[in-house]
């Protein structure tokens, strides 16, 4: 019998497979219990980049100063704006937006210079409206072209001031020109006569009345059948003519009546139209 004495040291023992399986399951059950015990796997701290610093914020505007206490802030009054340039007279010579919108209602060039042509045209708007042919436009004239009107209702006044002058021009032929008519009648006929003191021929009575409620006629009977509106159913005021080119006008009184001065040797007056009519005329 043979006796091998154990020494203090052995060699370490070889680990097999088996040996390894069994130190896994033992260290994987040692870990679950620690995980159990903690409440949980703790994750590994992530690491992350440091953030930019933020860029600077720009500096807030400063505010405006308040109002001292007790003094109220009103806003500041809104200006009315005109349709139209103000006007004030506007004549020959003058020159502007004024004038430019004066030459767009008389049918005139609108380039704002107040010339001969513009006068013209102003005259015969003034005539055809029944106001004073001056060719200067001034409060009255101003007033009927509409220059005055506010921006929100000026065309509509602009309408409305023309048809106004239109019945005031037919009101005015119906009763003043009439009445003058009637108060120039019993002056004996001058051939070329004008006026009172000189007596008058055909169309130099019918100037010179319609003169008395400012419209502006030619001097002959001719130029005054063309400066009218020919109508065919005459009104009282309206122009009676004789001939074309016209040799004898006179003015329509109504009912088959006309003032005229016809013929040397016979004063002005009222009596019934003959025969031999060629047309009628419309002023305005």
């Amino acid at each position: 019998m043979s006796f091998t004495p154990r020494g203090r040291h052995r060699a370490p023992r070889r680990l097999t497979g088996a040996r390894l399986t069994r130190a896994g399951a033992v260290t994987a059950t040692s870990l679950g219990l620690m995980v159990s015990m903690t409440g949980g796997a703790q994750a590994a701290p992530s690491v992350s980049a440091p953030a930019a610093p933020a860029a600077p914020a720009a500096p807030a505007a400063p505010a405006a100063p308040a109002a001292p206490a007790g003094m109220a802030v009103s806003a500041l009054p809104t200006l009315p704006v005109p349709a139209h340039p103000s006007t004030g007279t506007v004549r020959w010579g003058s020159r502007g937006g004024t004038v430019q919108s004066v030459q767009t209602i008389v049918g005139a060039n609108a380039d704002g210079i107040f010339g001969p042509v513009t006068h013209a045209a102003v005259k015969r708007w003034q005539s055809r409206n029944g106001l004073v042919a001056d060719g200067i436009v001034g409060p009255l004239t101003s007033r009927a072209m509409g220059l005055n009107a506010t921006s929100s209702d000026s065309r509509s006044q602009q309408s409305a001031s023309r048809s106004s002058s239109r019945s005031s021009s037919a009101s005015t032929s119906a009763s003043g020109v009439l009445g003058y008519a009637q108060q120039y009648t019993g002056i004996m006929y001058s051939w070329g006569g004008t006026s009172p003191s000189t007596g008058f021929d055909c169309s130099g009575y019918i100037q010179y009345v319609y003169a008395k409620v400012g419209v502006d006629l030619p001097r002959t009977a001719e130029a005054q059948r063309q400066a009218t509106t020919p109508v065919s159913e005459p009104r009282p005021g309206d122009l009676v003519f004789w001939g074309a080119p016209a040799y004898h006008n006179a003015i329509y009184a109504g009912d088959g009546m006309i003032y005229d001065s016809g013929k040397p040797g016979i004063p002005t007056q009222k009596r019934k139209m003959f025969s031999g009519v060629t047309s009628y005329g419309r002023v305005g």
